[in-house]
């Protein structure tokens, strides 16, 4: 053995001893002194959970819009002389807004009146030819009576040879003329009901031109149809239009109205509501508070996304205000019991509330935000969550780590119903507002 040894190379030996030494000392060494982790406990804000009925106000967005808005167009072709207004001037109803050059229209009116005399006179030429006719008529019947006579008895001279082949063709000539002059008088007669109804209805139509003529002259004299604002006027002095061109544009300002979009989810309660004559609602104009009344809901809900419009009026007058301009509206739903007014930080999502239990570990509750509860200094969300009863503490602090069973340290919100008067605690640190998709994954290792 010892002439093996001596036979292994002296590094090799060195290499050798070195790895058992090191063998030796991981497998001897002393273990190291160990100490309990503690869990993490993330300090919280909490309130105590108190169901009651509350009046849910809800934030709407709408403009200032006027049932009767009107855009006044050209009618007739012509140059524009005058504009006494301007856009923002309020005007009254019959007021000159644009006057137009009458001398085309006004040449129109006289040409249309020369062609309505001339109706008028060929009327009265008709019934003049018709008495004549009547009279020709009898007096056509008395010469065809006389040349059937005068043929009669050149017939019978001829018989006896006292008149020529000739003088009896002649009279039978006679009296084929004369019948045809009667025939061509008589149907004359008889055609005169279809000749008069020609002749009125020719002088209609011309009355008709005429009074559309005299309409249009008028109509150069752009007024406005009732009291209002201008609010456009795309024309200038000496600008041609022509007919369906737009001249101005005006609301009347003493009918106007909001109209903002309710969302799907608080349709039933507005419904129910304006049945009820339950709802209040108010806006901030030019920092003054007005009141304001939802009439109607609008009956076209084809271009709204998610909800309905409401036309809401103005209470206590209409003020100056802009047409279009953007209003924010607050809107009070009727009451409604086991609300609880909770912060918004104190929602986790969209609908979760954590709940601390005995243990001083969060449980998971299902909460729907019904509105806010504006009657307090600062605005708090009305919740519906219909498993608590009463008493729960509700976590208010924002926790972007918060799960089912997690530890926390629970310190009530100062001057809350949970603070019992023991003096200020050290603010939990901010933590973000939004909950990202984390949570429900890790809640769902926790079996939830």
């Amino acid at each position: 053995m010892r002439d093996r040894l001596k036979q292994i190379p002296p590094v090799a030996l060195v290499i050798l001893g070195t790895m058992l030494a090191i063998v030796l000392l991981a497998i001897f060494k002393p273990s190291a002194p160990t100490r309990d982790v503690s869990e993490r406990h993330d300090r919280v804000r909490y309130v105590l959970a108190e169901p009651g009925a509350h009046s849910p106000s809800i934030q709407l967005f709408g403009r200032v819009q006027s049932p009767r808005a009107a855009d006044l167009t050209a009618v007739v072709t012509a140059n524009v002389t005058s504009i006494p207004v301007r856009a923002g001037s309020k005007v009254s109803a019959g007021q000159l807004l644009i006057q137009l050059d009458d001398t085309e229209a006004s040449l129109a009116r006289d040409r249309a009146k020369a062609s309505r005399d001339e109706a008028a006179a060929q009327l009265q030429t008709t019934r003049l030819r018709y008495q004549s006719d009547r009279k020709s008529l009898a007096l056509e019947k008395k010469l065809a009576k006389l040349s059937e006579d005068n043929l009669q008895r050149l017939q019978s001279l001829r018989g006896k040879n006292l008149v020529s082949q000739t003088q009896l063709d002649q009279a039978e000539e006679a009296k084929a003329r004369a019948e045809l002059s009667l025939s061509q008088r008589q149907l004359s007669v008889s055609d005169f009901e279809n000749e008069l109804a020609r002749m009125e209805a020719r002088l209609a139509s011309a009355e008709a031109q005429l009074q559309q003529a005299e309409l249009d002259l008028t109509r150069t004299r752009v007024e406005a149809p009732f009291d209002g604002t201008v609010t456009d006027i795309p024309v200038a002095p000496g600008e041609r239009v022509r007919p369906g061109e737009p001249l101005l544009s005006l609301f009347a300002d003493a009918e106007l109205e909001v109209r903002a979009q309710i969302p799907e989810r608080y349709l039933a309660a507005v419904r129910d509501g304006l049945g009820q004559g339950e709802l209040a609602a108010s806006t901030e104009l030019e920092g003054r508070t007005l009141a304001l009344n939802l009439k109607r809901l609008a009956g076209d809900a084809s271009d709204a996304r998610g909800g309905i419009d409401g036309l809401f009026e103005f209470v206590d007058g209409v003020p100056a205000a802009a047409l279009g301009r953007p209003l924010t509206i607050t809107l009070t739903l009727p009451a409604r019991d086991n609300l609880i007014a909770l912060p918004a930080t104190a929602l986790h999502g969209l609908n979760r509330l954590y709940v601390i239990d005995d243990d001083n570990r969060l449980r998971r509750v299902q909460a729907d935000i019904v509105g806010e509860a504006m009657d307090r200094e600062n605005a708090q969300l009305l919740l519906h969550a219909p498993t608590l009863e009463g008493g729960e503490r509700i976590m208010t602090t924002q926790l972007p780590q918060a799960i089912v069973g997690l530890p926390v340290d629970p310190q009530p919100v100062p001057g809350s119903n949970a603070d019992g008067g023991e003096g200020d605690v050290t603010e939990p640190p901010a933590t973000p507002a939004t909950v990202s998709g984390d949570d429900n994954h890790n809640e769902g290792r926790q079996g939830e």
